[in-house]
């Protein structure tokens, strides 16, 4: 499901985003998964320009509120 139009698609067809922590602690945000294999949870992103072009404007929201 695409975390902003939640619209249902096979997942082959979204692109995964996960946390990037890097050894210094800091994070910088989401970074693509092509592979799908990275651990952690995934934040998926269909492929309609609309949802591509929301997405780092909604992320920075629902990393705020896994913060607390």
């Amino acid at each position: 499901m695409c975390v902003v139009c939640r619209g249902r698609f096979p997942k082959g067809e979204l692109t995964r985003y996960v946390r990037s922590d890097d050894a210094a602690g800091t994070d910088q945000g989401p970074v693509p998964d092509p592979a799908k294999t990275r651990p952690g949870r995934g934040y998926y992103v269909c492929g309609q320009a609309r949802c591509r072009e929301q997405f780092p404007k909604m992320i920075k929201g629902l990393m705020k509120k896994r913060a607390r």
